[in-house]
């Protein structure tokens, strides 16, 4: 019999056990039991993956236990972010009160019953919205993953999926949207964690957090922080003021960079930091670009995508600039549409249904055509992975094979690459605490690394990262006593397209 080690947590104190391969962690918490003669009290039901009861901590990741094969090496813990009552036993009484005080159950007047005092029923139309978030089995992985509720006040993603089970169910009379706004729903950064670690595949952000906030914000509760970030797309048809000659208007720059030998041509889609704050970004991206043989068109009247005001619940303002730049893209004759900021192609990819377009990521679109020959670069680097890049869009190895292809680069991972940073979904501009508290986190994942630099592929990330790790600066030197916080290393943040200019 072929077996494997398996480590298990218990009372936080892991002990090794051999076990048979290919069974489930349920399977071999049973084998070690009864082989062992051991007593790991752990929760199981139905062994079907209905339940939820069985799920733990694997290998750093919410799993249930029953589907989830052992594999050589693996760690087994409880879930985090609730009191361990003994072993892989964790203390689920907190979310039952908090559930129970959120009301779960329908609200309605007594006029609502019909004459044998029934509730009035409701057509298949009414639960379209109501089907996609019902399919919950409370294994409560989602609670033990989420970086805002680790760092803040936040209910959690899934007590806001169960208030918008009934915002959306029309018997509910309750104030649902009030609620979900006193439970900070605005404390989520729609990182999309919580839907990848989801057994069930609950799509809790984008069915249920950010229709909610489309409620809140149309029913009146919304952070005034958000008001002016509104107020700046109203005014200039970008999320952010204008601090100096923004990219799209610089007389330098031109309408077409057409290659010879072209492989590929693209429609270079800046995104607000680009076109308005990170103009030598775009700068590169577009030489980058042409030294991979791709000729790069540049629509000087696009747009913000509108990603801040649908992931905030400003349908309104979203819709009308994605009309916008539909008329824009849709029109023009290229390949695809290329971003630099993971925000903007989540939102392009997926909000915009009905482009005419394809859209690429540039590591994507780069791995696509080919490669080119680097020239090398002595240096060190990490690499964070933006949360719309990895989750929003799947892409997470295509930006890796890119430094892994720089000469004498050394690439280190750090502890958890895909951590929120703590900027998105609002939360930078709407909680700027709690973003910096999620911040902090990612900040000392990157100093434990040592790099000299860290890449990504979003401005958003880029500018909060840099902030987090000055923050960290100021505190090292305080506490070190440090009179000059030159003393501390300065580890730069940068976007992959200015590393990739540098070796072209």
């Amino acid at each position: 019999m072929k077996t494997v080690k398996i480590k298990v947590s218990r009372n936080g104190v892991f002990e090794e056990y051999e076990v048979p391969e290919n069974i489930t962690v349920l399977d071999a918490l049973n084998y070690i039991n009864k082989t062992y003669n051991k007593n790991i009290q752990y929760r199981a039901s139905c062994r079907a993956g209905q339940c939820g009861s069985c799920a733990m901590t694997i290998n750093n990741e919410p799993k249930l236990a029953c589907k989830t094969k052992v594999e050589d090496g693996m760690k087994i813990e409880p879930l985090r972010g609730f009191k361990v009552i003994k072993d892989l036993i964790v203390d689920r009484s907190s979310y039952y009160k908090k559930l129970y005080n959120l009301r779960n159950y329908l609200q309605y007047d007594e006029e609502e019953k019909d004459k044998e005092g029934e509730l009035l029923s409701i057509c298949p139309n009414d639960i379209k919205d109501l089907k996609n978030v019902r399919g919950c089995i409370d294994c409560l992985s989602c609670l033990s993953i989420c970086p805002s509720r680790k760092f803040s006040d936040y209910a959690g993603p899934t007590f806001m999926r169960q208030l918008a089970r009934f915002a959306f169910d029309p018997r509910d009379k309750g104030d649902r949207e009030k609620e979900a706004y006193f439970e900070h729903i605005y404390n989520c950064t729609t990182c999309g964690k919580c839907v990848e670690v989801c057994p069930q595949e609950i799509d809790i952000v984008h069915k249920a957090i950010e229709k909610l906030r489309a409620l809140s914000f149309k029913n009146g509760y919304y952070l005034n922080n958000h008001l002016a970030v509104r107020e700046n797309v109203l005014k200039g048809n970008r999320s952010v003021v204008k601090e100096k000659t923004p990219l799209l208007e610089d007389k330098n720059i031109k309408e077409e960079y057409i290659v010879e030998n072209e492989k590929m041509r693209v429609a270079f889609f800046t995104g607000c930091l680009v076109d308005y704050r990170l103009q030598d970004v775009g700068k590169s991206a577009i030489r980058v670009l042409n030294a991979h043989g791709i000729s790069v068109i540049i629509p000087k009247n696009q747009v913000c995508c509108g990603s801040p005001f649908l992931r905030t619940g400003q349908r309104d303002v979203a819709h009308k600039l994605k009309k916008h730049n539909l008329n824009i893209f849709n029109n023009l004759d290229v390949d695809a549409v290329v971003t630099i900021c993971a925000g903007c192609g989540s939102t392009l990819k997926n909000d915009y249904v009905e482009k005419d377009f394809k859209v690429m990521d540039i590591t994507e679109l780069l791995n696509n055509v080919g490669l080119i020959e680097y020239k090398p670069l002595d240096i060190k680097v990490t690499y964070h992975d933006p949360c719309h890049l990895k989750r929003g869009q799947g892409i997470y190895l295509e930006p890796r094979n890119i430094l892994k292809n720089m000469p004498n680069l050394e690439f280190i991972e750090m502890e958890i690459p895909d951590q929120c940073c703590g900027a998105g979904g609002g939360v930078r501009s709407g909680k700027p605490e709690v973003a910096s508290a999620i911040g902090k986190r990612k900040a000392k994942m990157i100093y434990d690394t040592d790099a000299d630099c860290v890449i990504t592929v979003c401005p958003f990330c880029e500018y909060h990262i840099r902030d987090s790790l000055n923050k960290l600066k100021s505190e090292k030197a305080k506490k070190e006593n440090l009179k000059d916080i030159k003393d501390i290393k300065d580890i730069k943040v940068m976007n992959i397209a200015s590393l990739l200019d540098k070796v072209i």
